[in-house]
C-alpha cells in the first residue's frame, strides 16, 4: 500500500511538473471585437416617455451593441502572476431615428434622435496565466483592472445638438485562452465584464460639473467578446 501511494504521488508530481512550462516574461496583447452594453434603454433613466415600437427597439439595439479595441502589456513572473497596464476604447452609436413619445392627455409626438458614445479606460492590471497542456500551446489568462474611465457622449434631438463628458473609476475582469502559433506569437479569444457609472458631467464643454440624479447617471456596464493577437517574449 505504501508503495502504491508513493507511485501515485510520483505520477502526480510528474504531471504537475510537465504542465509547469516556462511563462513568457513580457506579453503585449491586442484585442478587438464586440461589446454589449447591459443598460442602454433610453427609457431607463428618464420618465419612460418613449413609445416602444420597432423604431424604438432598433434605436435601443444600436446603442446596446458597440465596437471594442484593447491593448494590454504585462510583465509575468515565474509563478504566472503578471503586472501591467490596460487601455480600452469602446464606441456605440445610433443614427437619426424618428421616435414616438407620449405628450400627455392622449397626445403623441415625434422627435428625431441620434446618439454617439465613446468610452476610454486606462488602468493598472493584475494578471494570472496558467498553461493548459504539456506542450506550451494553450495558455489560459485572467486579469483584474481598476482605473480611470472617460465618457464623451454627443447627440441630436430634432435640430438641437448637445454633448456631455464625465469621468469616474471603472472595474474590468477578463478571461482568455491563447493558442501559440510560434514561441512568440499567439492568437486567442477573450471575454470580460466592465463596470462604471458616471455621476457628474460637463455639459456642452462647460467647465462646471453637473451632478446627475441617481436614475439619470450613465451606467456603462458591458460584456465583451474579442479576438486577440499577442506577442510573447
Amino acid at each position: 500500500m505504501k508503495q502504491f501511494f508513493i507511485s501515485v504521488s510520483l505520477l502526480l508530481m510528474t504531471a504537475l511538473s510537465a504542465l509547469a512550462q516556462e511563462f513568457p516574461n513580457f506579453r503585449i496583447n491586442l484585442t478587438g471585437g464586440y461589446t454589449y452594453f447591459l443598460q442602454s434603454d433610453p427609457n431607463e433613466g428618464g420618465s419612460k416617455i418613449f413609445i416602444i415600437d420597432d423604431a424604438y427597439n432598433n434605436y435601443n439595439n444600436d446603442l446596446a451593441w458597440g465596437l471594442d479595441a484593447e491593448g494590454n502589456a504585462h510583465y509575468i513572473l515565474n509563478n504566472g502572476l503578471g503586472f501591467g497596464a490596460k487601455f480600452r476604447y469602446m464606441i456605440t452609436d445610433a443614427p437619426a431615428t424618428d421616435l414616438l413619445y407620449d405628450a400627455g392627455s392622449e397626445h403623441y409626438g415625434v422627435i428625431s434622435m441620434s446618439e454617439k458614445n465613446e468610452i476610454m479606460f486606462f488602468a493598472p492590471s493584475l494578471m494570472y496565466a496558467q498553461w493548459l497542456d504539456t506542450k506550451g500551446k494553450l495558455l489560459a489568462t485572467g486579469a483584474l483592472s481598476v482605473g480611470y474611465v472617460y465618457l464623451e457622449s454627443s447627440g441630436n434631438v430634432d435640430k438641437a445638438s448637445a454633448m456631455f463628458s464625465g469621468s469616474n473609476l471603472g472595474f474590468q475582469a477578463d478571461l482568455g485562452v491563447d493558442y501559440f502559433l510560434t514561441r512568440n506569437i499567439s492568437v486567442g479569444l477573450s471575454t470580460g465584464y466592465f463596470y462604471s457609472k458616471i455621476k457628474e458631467v460637463n455639459i456642452n464643454l462647460s467647465e462646471n460639473k453637473t451632478k446627475l440624479p441617481e436614475n439619470s447617471q450613465p451606467n456603462l456596464s458591458n460584456i465583451k467578446l474579442n479576438l486577440s493577437l499577442s506577442l510573447n517574449f
